[in-house]
């Protein structure tokens, strides 16, 4: 038979019945037009329009405007869906235009969560996961996304120890894991990644925290510390958008601590010398009364200067900080694509500080056929910051007033030594650095069979950064211009480095969904993943440098010079699964499991298996609660699963030979050699730090989803911790890490909203509380003493020192009680003996109480109101101890340092009377009984619990008919600040959350723009 003739015939038939049905086809249909809005009344872009029944529909375009053909019957109902708004089946019967108007969807359990390699819907979790979306982390306005989350979700802790540009803060979840690094593993868009800092706040879509073993366990031995899913935003269907964001603002500190005038001070260091044992000090009255007199007629000479050093360092009031994004989204059915590029630069209240970032990102969506789809992201971070190379911060507060700045010739002064804060800053050299990342994503999705997807994805990412710290020796002059023999240092400093990182990341996955007869619901993933890492670094350095205005290495000394360089490189190969079973969406069960190899441990240890189980049973759909009028919703739900931590060194398990230069005489003759040794001892068999978690939570929810609850009780405990454990010195290696602590953490959370409408008002309020609380188990009888200190017994970290029962106020109180040393006498801090041993040792120490911020919690206010949306989010610690920082509270630091305000009039003192003594809050001025006063002890503690307004913005949105004419679709301008108020114990010159010299925490008011077109 003739093949190309049946073929023939078959096309001629199919033309045929095609024509003959295309009119009866186009007799049947007719076209509806219309306008989506949103609850106040604007245009809603992207809206989903569907033929009920059927795959034929559109969507709105960026002013909500649509145009559809139909079938001309009587009973065609079009649906409206958009993402957060609740969806409407409309019958058109008749119609030929249609104006629809969508209202918000109070019901956040259908909302789709992201959690480990995939998603489901809120209302099926059996995990302890939270969720939070990018209102909650663009709208705080903040440069950095971990402070974004500082307040935001129950059980992370998000702690800051400085507000300079480019700051972070670090992450903890659910408190301390291990005794090691506790900072949780980052996911973004599934792929980890290093800091989750290096993306741009404002291209974040949402961010979930896995926070039990049982919704972290599928990521193994990477998991213990807990799991930050970040997903970034993507273009959707019918999106056709560009968008410029313009912000600026100023940062002014928070607080910042003060110190007595040069006179308080020479009257202060006086009163010191004498108490331990000077016949008088070393400024004598005339100067101290006639002080002014003196600054006036000898500025340039000791000690008649008044330097305000905070004041001569921080030469702004005010630091600039300015933000610019560009974002590009256009999406149709083939190809979506949403590219984004953001710059930031923030200033500093000195010179040579600044920190400037790009950061580029396109993500592309690509759907090749029905069931093939292609995302092709590019991710591309750059940042430069510029530091002095002495902290500043440091060197203002600790050098007295009576040091001189500037002579008046206008030369840089001597100060103390040539130990002048403002020219180290300003002449002493900077720290550069210049870090970039790029990062590739490219994953392919296969849907062969209806609820089968398969997925391949590999992601490299590149690090390529360098720094150069360029330390200048500055030659000073005397008053009279003749050259001085002092310096900062005694010669120019510069030190190069390079480091380069190369990550590779492979995915295979396979998820099959299934809604079986009879409410029977399966999701089934399988997945292998490998991870390779390899990094080199080099250093070098030179000094002796002939010109201070040339920092290359060519121009240094060729005999002072140093190199240096290391290599590493790790890998983890793992495969793991997922089964979620519910009935009826009723009762679920999920199990976890995952194997993991890691190159880091020895070959015969390197395996392990971390499995984990969670069940849910919700009660709300049971027939003796679902007709209930008030109550939404109900889900009891319960897990325990495992997991690991791997982050212990590259190779611990190996004996690492370290080489020095040693002298050897030969021939007469010293000379340096190269040579190596064994340093550490191998322990072979060293593994895995494991941690197990128990979990049981309620989620619920009331009045028709406008209530929402979430709390949660659990227990977690790790064993095997690395700890180094002694061994006898004659063998002559270092403390070897062994797997032999454990640790205890237990805690709770609690997450409550409410989102309601009035009128044209929608508005939320959402609260989260939670604590955590440590406790060593077993350490094998190694103790991390100090005033933080950890073991058996102990809380992680927890403060250890003597308990004070106030001042000695007599010496004879002294001389009868226990103390420490015999310098100890009249107004010097009171220790007490705790062992009852008849004096005060190291052995009278105890622990006083947890570092560890407790009582966590957060809360959000929205308002939306024609336009206008307003926004309050305030955070705080209930409950910390702090101790009093040196800055604040101790004299004469380095022995010649500063007096802080605080202590002005509140100090024992002999000039004081009785009474006066028996109020004073701090010890007496004495160099001899520093050491002893200022022991570790409950006498420098104090709550560190804080209230604290994080930001407030106010926002308007136009969108009328005269800027739709130019091409806007919209404009928003806002105004906002963050950290703005404050509530706490400590004095009103210092932040709860600062550090020791550290760069000030900052109130930050700035303005911005949205123009989207």
């Amino acid at each position: 038979m003739n093949i190309g003739k049946i073929m023939r015939q078959k096309y001629i038939l199919f033309w045929g019945l095609l024509l003959g049905w295309l009119p009866a086809v186009l007799a049947q249909t007719r076209q509806i037009s219309g306008k989506v809005t949103d609850e106040t009344a604007n245009g809603l872009p992207g809206v989903s329009i569907v033929v009920k029944g059927t795959q034929r529909g559109t969507v709105t375009d960026a002013n909500g405007v649509f145009k559809l053909t139909i079938p001309d019957s009587p009973s065609v109902v079009l649906t409206f869906s958009f993402v957060g708004y609740r969806s409407q089946d409309i019958n058109v019967e008749g119609q030929t235009t249609l104006n629809v108007n969508l209202q918000p969807d109070q019901n956040s359990l259908e909302e789709v969560v992201v959690v480990g390699y995939g998603t489901q819907k809120k209302k099926d979790l059996t995990g302890a996961v939270t969720t939070i979306d990018a209102k909650d982390v663009g709208g705080r306005q903040t440069v950095q996304i971990s402070e974004a989350l500082q307040g935001s979700i129950a059980g992370v802790s998000v702690t800051r120890s400085s507000g300079a540009p480019g700051a972070g803060a670090n992450i903890l979840i659910r408190g301390i894991t291990t005794l090691g690094t506790n900072s949780p593993l980052i996911i973004v868009d599934g792929v980890p990644v290093n800091s989750i800092d290096n993306v741009n706040p404002n291209d974040v879509e949402n961010i979930t925290v896995l926070k039990d073993a049982a919704s972290a366990a599928i990521y193994g031995s990477r998991g213990a510390a807990g799991v930050v899913l970040v997903t970034t935003k993507r273009a959707r269907e019918g999106q056709s958008s560009f968008e410029y964001n313009a912000e600026y603002g100023v940062q002014k500190p928070t607080a910042l601590p003060a110190y007595a005038s040069a006179p308080e001070y020479m009257r202060l260091f006086n009163e010191q010398a004498t108490n331990d044992g000077s016949s008088t000090g070393p400024y004598s009255q005339d100067f101290i009364d006639n002080f002014e007199r003196y600054n006036r007629e000898k500025p340039d000479v000791f000690p008649f200067a008044n330097t305000d050093w905070q004041k001569t360092v921080m030469t702004r009031a005010t630091a600039p900080r300015v933000r610019h994004d560009l974002v590009f989204t256009m999406g149709t059915n083939k190809i979506k694509t949403k590219a984004s590029l953001g710059y930031t630069k923030s200033g500093a209240f000195y010179d040579n500080y600044t920190y400037e970032r790009y950061l580029f990102r396109v993500n592309n969506d690509l759907q090749i056929n029905p069931k093939l789809g292609v995302n092709l992201d590019l991710a591309y971070k750059r940042t430069s910051t510029v530091a002095p190379v002495v902290n500043p911060i440091y060197e203002a507060r600790v050098m007295p007033p009576i040091y001189d700045d500037f002579y008046t010739n206008g030369q840089y002064a001597l100060a103390k030594d040539g130990r002048n804060p403002i020219a180290q800053l300003n002449e002493g050299g900077t720290s550069n650095g210049t870090f970039n990342q790029l990062l590739g994503r490219l994953a392919f999705t296969f849907k062969p069979v209806d609820g089968l997807t398969l997925t391949a994805l590999i992601s490299p990412t590149i690090d390529l950064d360098k720094s150069k710290a360029f330390s200048k020796r500055i030659a000073f002059t005397n008053p009279d211009g003749s050259a001085s023999s002092f310096s900062n240092q005694p010669r120019t400093i510069l030190t190069e480095g390079r480091f380069e990182n190369l990550m590779l990341t492979g995915q295979l996955l396979a998820n099959y969904t299934r809604d079986l007869a009879g409410g029977h619901n399966i999701d089934v993933l399988g997945g292998y993943e490998e991870i390779y890492s390899r990094n080199e670094s080099l250093s070098a350095s030179r000094s002796g440098f002939a010109l201070n205005s040339f920092p290359y290495l060519n121009a240094g000394s060729l005999e002072l010079r140093d190199n240096a360089g290391s290599a590493s490189e790790v890998a983890l190969r793992s495969v793991f699964g997922r089964v979620k079973y519910d009935f009826k969406n009723k009762y679920y069960i999920q199990g976890n499991l995952r194997y993991d190899q890691s190159s880091r441990f020895n070959r015969q240890y390197r395996d392990a298996l971390f499995p984990s189980v969670s069940v849910g049973w919700t009660l709300s759909e049971e027939n003796f609660l679902r007709d209930n009028p008030w109550l939404s919703f109900l889900k009891l739900r319960s897990s325990y699963g495992v997991v690991g931590n791997e982050r212990i060194g590259s190779y611990p398990y190996q004996a690492t030979i370290s080489f020095s230069n040693a002298l050897f005489y030969q021939n007469g003759v010293v000379v340096p050699l190269n040579g190596g040794g064994q340093v550490d001892y191998a322990v072979e068999n060293i593994s895995w730090e494991t941690t197990r978690t128990t979990d049981v939570g309620l989620d619920a929810a009331f009045f028709k989803n406008r209530l929402t609850l979430a709390a949660d009780y659990y227990q977690k405990r790790t064993y095997d911790i690395l700890l180094a454990l002694d061994i006898p010195l004659y063998l002559g290696y270092e403390r070897p890490q062994q797997n032999a602590g454990t640790l205890d953490v237990k805690g709770w959370e609690l997450e409550t909203s409410w989102r309601d409408r009035i009128g044209k008002v929608n508005y939320s309020v959402a609260f989260n509380l939670s604590d955590a609380r440590s406790k060593i188990i077993d350490m094998k009888g190694t103790q991390i003493l100090g005033s933080l200190s950890t073991f058996k017994g102990s809380e992680y970290n927890e403060w250890f020192g003597y308990r004070s029962a106030g001042l000695y106020q007599t010496l004879d109180e002294a001389n009868n009680s226990p103390r420490l040393n015999t310098n100890v006498t009249a107004g010097d801090v009171r220790y007490v003996d705790t062992n009852n041993d008849g004096k005060i040792t190291p052995d009278d120490r105890v622990l006083l109480g947890g570092s560890l911020p407790r009582y966590l919690y957060g809360s959000t206010l929205r308002f939306d109101y024609n336009g206008f949306d307003f926004g309050l989010v305030m955070q705080g610690v209930g409950k910390k101890l702090s101790r009093l920082p040196d800055e604040v509270v101790r004299p004469f630091a380095e022995a010649f340092g500063n007096v802080p305000a605080e202590l002005i009039g509140r100090f024992w003192s002999k000039t004081n009377t009785a009474e006066q003594n028996l109020q004073a809050r701090y010890p007496r001025l004495s160099t001899r009984s520093l050491g002893a006063n200022y022991e570790s002890s409950d006498f420098w503690l104090i709550s560190g619990a804080y209230f604290r307004v994080k930001n407030v913005t106010l926002g308007y949105t136009l969108r009328p008919n005269w800027i739709k004419r130019v091409g806007l679709q919209s404009t928003r301008v806002y105004v906002s600040a963050n950290d703005v108020f404050a509530l706490h114990k400590f004095p009103s010159y210092w932040d709860p959350e600062v550090g020791n010299s550290s760069y000030p925490i900052v109130t930050t008011l700035l303005a911005g723009v949205t123009l989207r077109f």
